[in-house]
């Protein structure tokens, strides 16, 4: 299984070059590679380490080290997908608290999110590489559309993070190191539209992963979610809506009837995608968000008893007063504990924010710092709060109340009616915040509802601005660029 591959990849470090290159190199030939369904399997490999909850890993084509994506260090797309808004607070990185970053903030190995488009480069030769393969055609085309699935995705949080960027995907040119520009927007979302739709319309590719032993693959399921992130963030909200209730109507997901248990049990029927977590690949986020004298707390179902973390992430308690009185989404969420001396510590008596653990499954797993624990990506609760929302756009909030409410049902709270428009718009950015908090949605919420800079104002950035929208386009790169590649307005 591809996952055991990732986890035994290593490659020391060596040096660090330029970003902007994405040159492929390879000692691997056509004469020597992609001739079974285990040279397939090993292609895969570095494309599935970018999105991995270890610290991080080796590009194989030159030997620098970048950060995973979806590791729990501030300068993942995971992190500062959620420590840029008003749900994580962090403690560790003054710019991102005061919205003070820009071009060359950060060294390449911290500016790792733009560096994965050496990935997309990778991805279109391992495309081109299984398109010529003789192998057994059901085999190549399932394996085709899980490597077309993932350069999609990598193309989108390139996209999500910088705008459209000058990504390579013509197999000829990946040997040329001519730089080009950037791609236009439409060019670009067309690009991620194709790949995607041409995965799903694959009968080989399975509908779903959960609860096999290939579970952390690439599925159908993936896809359409990605496609319908992409459509939500382009606002195109007949297309959002089809893709969402497509997703619905594949039968494959459905709403756990625990909240809890949703992040407890692996491969869970609301899962549509989560990062497997193992013995050699482990899940560091909560470890960040114990204080130092922690010794007890309660979580869920579970008194949660270990020591002290490293208390650089807390939600901000006026995030976790948007909750509702009865919402059991709450239970998950630590707001007072016994320290090391037996004192009760809560927001009266210096707990700067409330603990927000979600995944309790770290009971019985002893102090940590890592643990054992799949990290969730995208699920079912998410596509049926995107359908509500993309109907409310377009008619009106009559229609979308069955989607949302299923949510509101299993939270324990009050089912929506006679709402405006705009009340239902304002109302369902609050109960995404609730239902998928931690879970990397905040930021692009908060741009798709134009309050993400409103939001960095009131907590008191007030050096936030219209150019924070995007991150910069690193000035390692614009500096090889030499004039051909723009940076990010206002930067």
């Amino acid at each position: 299984m591809i996952l055991v591959l990732i986890c035994s990849v290593f490659i020391p470090s060596i040096s660090c070059e330029k970003e902007l290159e994405s040159k492929v190199y390879s000692d691997l030939t056509a004469e020597n590679f992609f001739q079974t369904e285990k040279d397939f399997n090993a292609a895969l490999v570095a494309l599935y380490s970018s999105f991995s909850i270890d610290w991080g890993d080796t590009d194989p084509g030159i030997g620098v080290w970048y950060t995973a994506l979806y590791n729990a260090n501030n300068r993942t797309y995971l992190m500062r997908s959620e420590l840029t808004t008003d749900e994580l607070w962090n403690d560790w990185d003054a710019n991102l608290l005061n919205f003070t970053w820009g071009p060359a903030t950060y060294s390449e190995t911290n500016a790792s999110t733009y560096s994965r488009i050496r990935y997309v480069a990778r991805a279109t030769d391992i495309i081109d590489k299984i398109e010529k393969s003789s192998v057994n055609d059901l085999i190549r085309k399932r394996y085709l559309a899980e490597a077309k699935t993932l350069r999609a995705w990598l193309m989108y949080i390139l996209f999500d993070f910088f705008g459209p960027v000058n990504v390579k995907i013509e197999p000829e040119t990946l040997s040329d190191t001519k730089i080009i520009p950037r791609w236009s927007t439409n060019a670009y979302t067309d690009m991620i539209e194709q790949d995607l739709t041409e995965a799903i319309n694959t009968d080989e590719l399975p509908e779903a992963y959960n609860g096999t032993a290939n579970w952390g693959r690439v599925s159908k399921g993936l896809a359409r979610t990605l496609l319908l992130k992409l459509y939500m963030h382009q606002k195109d909200w007949a297309k959002a809506e089809a893709i969402g209730k497509d997703i619905i109507n594949s039968g494959a997901y459905s709403l756990n009837p625990s909240y809890e248990d949703v992040f407890v049990t692996s491969g869970n029927k609301e899962l549509i995608y989560a990062i497997v977590s193992n013995k050699a690949v482990k899940n560091y986020f909560m470890q960040h968000l114990f204080p130092g004298n922690y010794a007890q707390g309660n979580a869920g179902k579970k008194s949660i008893e270990r020591g002290g973390g490293w208390y650089g992430y807390s939600m901000p308690w006026e995030f976790y007063d948007k909750f509702e009185d009865g919402d059991i989404r709450k239970d998950v969420i630590i707001t007072e504990y016994k320290n090391t001396g037996g004192n009760l510590v809560d927001r009266n008596s210096g707990l700067r924010g409330a603990i927000p653990l979600k995944y309790t499954s770290i009971e019985g797993q002893g102090n940590g710092p890592d643990y054992a624990i799949d990290w969730v990506i995208y699920r079912y609760a998410d596509v049926l709060l995107s359908v509500a929302e993309a109907i409310n756009e377009q008619r009106g909030p009559s229609d979308a109340y069955p989607y949302v409410n299923q949510v509101r049902d299993r939270a324990g709270v009050p089912a929506w009616s006679n709402l405006t428009k705009e009340e239902f718009r304002n109302a369902i950015l609050d109960e995404r915040g609730r239902e998928l908090f931690c879970e990397g949605h905040r930021r692009q919420d908060l741009i798709r509802h134009g309050k993400f800079i409103q939001k960095a104002k009131e907590r008191g950035a007030t050096s936030a601005g219209s150019k924070h929208i995007l991150f910069p386009i690193p000035t390692a790169v614009i500096l090889e660029g030499k004039g051909i590649i723009e940076q990010n307005p206002g930067y």
